[in-house]
């Protein structure tokens, strides 16, 4: 008994085809009313689709395919089925013999074979929609005699038999692998990301669907299995690359191209056994430092470096700029706007030209794969390490204000419907945190954890907002403050200190524009990212000494902490109209 997966979007159907009842489907209605004008194929409608197969002549070499693969079994159960056999010497036979079962059965068995009878009559003056055994659309087209499957003739229609349809074919059907489909290693060398993704592979037997047959040594086994087949990627990354009615396109890494990227993102996912994070971050007694241990840190960096490398290769082609991937040849610069991956990633046209150079463009029955070359040309901070932005408004990331004293009072605003005019400068996001001075004699602070943080060095910036944004009436006034940096160490323990970064006493913004003050490059030992809701923060304190109250504001008005991979701090100082998209939390 077979354990084949046949995979269907029909519901089976356990009526036999050649009786008198009709069959809910049209393709089945009908059948008695073709064939009684036809009485010489009636004989043949007293043997099985596979019966009817086994004594042809003309399709022995399909017979013994059918029966290496198992489907000499299905074929002659009750099941209604349709099966366009290739004819003798009109197919690769030596090749297809020489496949494994698994491959023979995807490929070329279920390819030629559907649920249902549809028997061709008539003049088809649309071509009709049919879905073979593997899920594959085909398209049945002609009249009057002359029909064709997806271009491919048949020589002789309408072999009658007890359960279903045989048509007689001119030669096979192409099989036309979808995306999902070509996460193989059977034409390019691509195991590393086909392992990868099929590691998420889910197999289930549906008991519903299936048909049983005897019970051999305590254990049911099955004429007919049919498998629901998953795959937790898809739903992660919102590309169904699996989906026949699908459009999407796939950059494809080769193996060479996946081990250099790998070695390159590889490095911003350091993880330490153990680390010490600080529960509490006020500068009081009550400080809380606790140590969070990692059970397996290779683990998690091998799990983390695979998900980026693969989580933004793919895009819907049905979407903004990214319908130019159904006209782009290949040939020549790709030429967009943008395009937008699945996972939300923006990519704008400089680095999406640059992530399809030197690609070759595969036709699939979904979309397109983009094979790549020795190299997947995606841009470091594009995804594996990208700039993150904390909205100093997002309370999420306020740890704590960081004055002795308690219960500061702390408040978002949004922009003013009129900003001052004498301030230049937009907010980004629209608003601002502030944090109000409880006295004119008080320095005040505030602490913010910066989420996702890699192991890597960060060109690191604040931007302020000066008093003056709202109204010409408040004293414009700039602020002098101090940053220190909380992280863990090398050692796992943890840091709080400005000393092995900053070497300014403090730093003092444009009291009439919103400015970007640059607090300096800091390179962290571990990445935070997956680890968690464990970061390290970023201390921010005024500093203005009794006899200088009148030269600077206690009060700090803040927009948003920015911490930018140095790689793209540098590019972006060699190309400053470069864009890019950058990550907000």
């Amino acid at each position: 008994m077979i354990t084949k997966s046949i995979k269907s979007l029909f519901v089976a159907c356990s009526l036999c085809c050649g009786g008198a009842a009709a069959l809910a489907l049209t393709a089945c209605a009908d059948w008695d009313d073709h064939y009684d004008a036809n009485k010489a194929l009636l004989d043949s409608q007293q043997s099985t689709l596979w019966q009817n197969i086994e004594k042809s002549g003309n399709l022995s070499q399909f017979a013994t395919l059918l029966k290496k693969a198992g489907y000499d079994e299905v074929l002659n159960t009750s099941q209604c089925y349709t099966v366009w056999a290739p004819a003798n010497g009109t197919f690769d036979y030596e090749t297809l013999s020489s496949l494994a079962d698994d491959r023979l059965q995807k490929e070329f068995i279920e390819n030629h074979i559907a649920r249902n009878n549809y028997p061709a009559s008539g003049q088809y003056n649309q071509p009709q929609r049919i879905y073979t055994l593997n899920e594959k659309l085909m398209y049945i087209s002609g009249g009057n005699g002359n029909y064709a499957i997806q271009g491919i003739s048949v020589a002789q229609p309408n072999l009658a038999s007890e359960n279903g349809t045989i048509h007689i074919l001119d030669g096979k059907i192409p099989f036309k692998q979808n995306i999902y489909e070509s996460l193989n290693n059977y034409e390019f060398t691509i195991d590393s990301i086909s392992n990868f993704f099929h590691s998420y592979d889910v197999r289930k037997l549906n008991e519903y669907k299936s048909i049983q047959g005897p019970t051999l040594n305590g254990e049911i086994t099955y004429l007919d299995s049919i498998f629901d087949e998953s795959n937790d990627l898809f739903r992660q990354y919102f590309a169904y690359i699996n989906r026949e009615d699908s459009n999407y396109s796939m950059v494809l890494p080769t193996n060479e191209a996946w081990i250099k990227a790998k070695e390159t993102v590889s490095k911003y996912y350091n993880y330490l056994p153990s680390f010490e994070f600080m529960e509490n971050t006020s500068t009081g007694s009550d400080q809380k430092k606790v140590k969070v241990n990692i059970k397996d840190i290779n683990y998690l960096k091998d799990s983390i470096v695979n998900t980026m490398l693969t989580s933004s290769l793919f895009f819907n082609n049905n979407i903004y700029d990214n319908r130019k991937l159904d006209s782009y040849s290949g040939s020549g610069s790709f030429v967009c706007d943008s395009l937008y991956a699945t996972t939300g990633m923006k990519i704008y046209s400089e680095d999406a030209a640059r992530l399809l150079e030197g690609t070759r463009r595969l036709e699939r029955s979904n979309g397109y794969v983009w094979l790549t070359d020795d190299s997947l040309r995606m841009r470091t901070w594009s995804v594996w390490n990208p700039e993150i932005k904390i909205q100093a408004e997002n309370t999420a990331y306020i740890a704590s204000t960081s004055n002795v004293y308690n219960n500061e009072p702390q408040r978002i605003y949004v922009a003013p419907g009129t900003q001052n005019p004498a301030v230049t400068g937009s907010l980004s996001a629209n608003s601002y945190l502030e944090v109000q001075s409880v006295s004119t004699n008080t320095n005040q602070g505030v602490v913010f954890y910066l989420p996702d943080v890699r192991s890597t060095t960060y060109s690191i910036y604040m931007v302020m907002v000066p008093a003056v944004i709202t109204s010409t009436n408040n004293p414009a006034k700039p602020n002098r403050f101090t940053v220190t940096m909380g992280y863990a160490k090398a050692d796992g323990t943890n840091e709080d200190s400005n000393r092995s970064w900053i070497s300014e006493s403090a730093f003092v913004n444009d009291s009439l524009q919103i400015d970007t003050v640059y607090l300096g490059d800091f390179t962290f030992p571990m990445a935070y990212y997956g680890t968690g809701n464990y970061y390290p923060y970023l201390r921010v304190n005024s500093y203005i000494m009794s006899r200088d109250r009148n030269l600077y504001d206690r009060t700090l008005r803040i927009d948003c902490i920015i911490l930018r991979p140095k790689e793209l701090d540098d590019y972006l100082k060699a190309h400053p109209d470069y864009l890019y998209d950058q990550g907000n939390y």
